[in-house]
């Protein structure tokens, strides 16, 4: 059998009834010629007859089910699930209680097929209410059984139009000469190629509650170089449910508050106090858009022109260049924007050195988030397995095992990387014996030499200081790359992290030491690097290594982690390293970093031994 045309992602909770409309739109779908498509129904958690009501359709629909254990708001990952299973090479996403017109799937696929480009189709959506208000009239007028002529007296009535409508009657339906079309990008009815998805990462599974997550992905799929499009022949009808207005707009903000700063770009910033339908004008009017300004469009100059302004790297919120300055400069979407494709070859690849599962979230979380953010190629390569955590510093060998753990903190990892912003194959796994790396440097150092030369093009390169670090695995990663570095002739920045010192030590209660081969760089210095727009993310990240900072098995009393360290790690809000000191640092040159550090991180240095 033929792979799909199209693959249809429905995330769901415990709303078997609209899941069923929903379903019910798609047993009616007309595809042309030899086209197919096949439906996820990813479900976050839910308690009722949803799996039971998925499987009635099995008959009349290429389905299937993927259930998410009830752990709170995860439409995100839900919708992960369904990009992730996808066999299709595009992926249509639409809520439960959606209904699509029989030629919706279809206009989707043609608008793929019409441009060379990637494409991110959105949907016209009627009967979209914020508040459930006209509810129970929507619901009295619509025809079930046949909704195409619901979908006909509607338009032909002009009622209940897509809330986004007079959006298109002010800028035009080409999304092409907008800044922002992304803002239009609403996962209740749209699409875009499976594999650009994937490449970008996917949804944030940051965002547990409601609202932006969408619009997150939209703006990474548009840096990323995809045309958006709208398709009016896409439509649908989002069928009226009791919700909360107040509610999800208290959401939103805090959504919006963390998508401004995740990326910290001036149109972002633009998300938390504006209306999507005025960003655009504001962006003309201050010269900072595509489109041009015409007598309906830019010409309004509004109080947020004069109190907004832009940071330089490394300057706290409210400043911006010039002190008093008031005026905002691209690059409008952020420093690593890309028109071409072809240009994200040029973008920064990173690789992260990690004794063990979760060190690459302690010394770097917030860093590798940035670079994730910015478009960077970033690679985690763990050099243990992390397997003897409970066995040597609790004392607990069973129940998990080490065997056990090995495989759950493997997850784990995967996850954190993904909480971070990487794809899942972002992490890679050599899977020496936890303790034991001094036993098997031969083997670790042609696998690093390995990893080095795939990576050759390799820019930045984090890892634990081959000398400062005192426990043993994490020295001998340290030591073993910088040798490997060496005899390749790699010359990327490096920046050594300490995760393990004496404090760790005392604060763990284990001690696995092995002296180091020398006394260190003499010329080297401590940079400081802010990541508090990050700090949300590497919180998650290091959520996600539960083996280490919950009671994971039954006869713990105390986390792998310690509570003393784990709060230094929430507390913090910038990530330390050590880099080698310039033969001569430039007069008036920055103070924070060496190289390309991730843009408007680098915050402050403290000069080091």
């Amino acid at each position: 059998m033929t792979d799909p045309s199209c693959t249809v992602v429905v995330p769901t909770y415990n709303r078997s009834a609209l899941l069923a409309h929903t379903l019910d739109s798609l047993c009616r779908q007309r595809l042309d010629g030899s086209d197919r498509f096949e439906v996820i129904v990813a479900d976050d958690g839910s308690a009722d007859d949803t799996e039971r009501v998925v499987a009635g359709y099995r008959d009349r629909l290429d389905v299937r089910y993927f259930f998410q254990e009830d752990d709170g708001y995860r439409v995100a990952a839900a919708r992960n699930l369904g990009i992730e299973h996808a066999r299709a090479d595009v992926c249509v996403f639409v809520d439960s209680g959606v209904i699509l017109h029989s030629g919706a799937l279809a206009a989707h696929l043609a608008a793929h097929r019409e441009s060379p480009l990637p494409t991110a189709v959105v949907g016209y959506v009627r009967c979209f209410n914020e508040g459930n208000e006209d509810g129970a009239e929507i619901t009295a007028a619509l025809d079930f059984a046949d909704p195409d002529r619901s979908f006909a007296e509607f338009a032909g009535q002009g009622r209940w139009p897509d809330i986004r409508e007079d959006y298109y009657e002010r800028y035009g339906e080409d999304l092409t000469v907008l800044t922002a079309p992304w803002l239009m990008w609403w996962t209740c009815d749209a699409s875009a190629s499976t594999a650009l998805l994937r490449e970008v990462g996917g949804f944030d599974e940051a965002y547990r509650s409601w609202g932006a997550e969408d619009v997150d992905l939209g703006y990474r799929l548009h840096t990323a170089g995809a045309r958006f499009v709208l398709r009016r022949d896409a439509t649908a009808i989002h069928v009226p449910h009791p919700k909360s207005y107040e509610e999800n707009m208290r959401s939103a903000a805090g959504n919006y508050a963390y998508f401004a700063a995740k990326y910290d770009t001036p149109v972002a910033r633009l998300v938390v106090d504006n209306h999507f339908h005025e960003i655009e004008d504001i962006l003309r009017s201050r010269g900072l858009a595509a489109g041009e300004v015409t007598d309906r469009v830019g010409t309004e100059r509004r109080a947020i022109d004069v109190h907004d302004t832009v940071r330089e790297a490394g300057e706290p919120a409210g400043t911006g260049p010039g002190g008093d300055d008031p005026t905002m400069t691209p690059p409008v979407l952020g420093v690593w924007t890309w028109k071409d494709r072809e240009a994200r070859r040029d973008a920064p690849r990173v690789l992260v050195f990690s004794p063990h599962p979760d060190d690459e979230v302690i010394a770097c979380g917030g860093t590798v988030a940035r670079w994730a953010a910015e478009g960077a190629r970033v690679r985690v390569v763990f050099a243990t397995d992390g397997a003897m955590s409970h066995s040597a510093v609790l004392g607990i060998h069973t129940d998990p095992t080490p065997a056990e753990l090995r495989e759950i903190r493997r997850e784990e990892a995967r996850s954190a990387a993904k909480a971070m912003g990487l794809d899942k194959d972002a992490a890679r796994f050599l899977d020496y014996p936890d303790t034991r790396l001094a036993d098997h440097l031969p083997a670790f150092r042609a696998d690093v030499l390995e990893v080095l030369r795939e990576e050759s093009g390799v820019t930045h390169v984090y890892l634990p200081h081959e000398v400062r670090e005192l426990n043993a695995d994490h020295r001998l990663t340290g030591e073993t790359v910088v040798s490997c570095l060496a005899e390749l002739g790699l010359t990327p920045e490096v920046f050594r992290y300490v995760v393990w010192d004496e404090r760790t030590e005392e604060e763990f209660g284990f001690v696995n030491r092995n002296p180091a081969d020398g006394a260190g760089e003499a010329t080297e210095r401590l940079v400081s690097f802010d990541i508090s727009p990050y700090v949300e993310r590497k919180h998650a990240a290091f959520r996600e290594h539960r083996t280490q900072v919950e009671l994971y098995a039954p006869g713990q009393t105390r986390a792998v982690v310690p509570p003393p360290f784990q709060e230094r790690v929430f507390a913090a809000r910038t990530e330390e390293f050590w880099v080698t000191e310039p033969a001569a640092r430039p007069a008036g040159g920055a103070a924070g970093g060496t190289g390309e550090a991730p843009a408007a991180v680098a915050a402050a240095t403290g000069e080091g031994e």
